[in-house]
């Protein structure tokens, strides 16, 4: 699965403002974990729900938690729950990637058609080994 991330965000003034409250390297960070943000909700589906157990996992920033506050502040994240779960919803993710519902369908045509196909080919090699072109 590909996330999607706009050539924009690097002088976006969102970015600004998260790197001011960041502090030293600031937007490289802020960019960092919005980016990370994007492939974990793309890689499980969650539309774009990023929960903070998961935010405090990642090791790649020093405080995961207080960059994720500071991405809220310059609402690039909105601070949320999902079924009692603490975490944060990436603003805007709907608009710019599918949906889980969408994927999981295009996922199941892909699989049937898929099968079809492979079901095709062996009735054809069959009908070539007993002998019909």
């Amino acid at each position: 699965m590909w996330s999607r991330l706009d050539d924009a965000l690097i002088d976006h003034r969102k970015v600004f403002q998260a790197a001011e409250i960041i502090g030293p390297n600031g937007g490289v960070i802020a960019i960092g974990l919005y980016a990370m943000g994007l492939m974990y909700a793309n890689k499980h589906l969650t539309d774009g729900f990023v929960p903070l157990s998961v935010v405090r996992s990642w090791t790649h920033v020093a405080d995961g938690p207080a960059v994720a506050d500071a991405l809220v502040r310059a609402s690039l994240w909105t601070k949320t729950g999902r079924h009692g779960t603490p975490g944060f919803l990436i603003h805007d993710f709907g608009n710019y990637n599918p949906s889980a519902t969408t994927i999981r369908s295009q996922r199941k045509r892909d699989a049937d058609r898929k099968a079809a196909e492979r079901k095709e080919q062996k009735r054809q090699q069959i009908r070539r080994k007993n002998g019909h072109a």
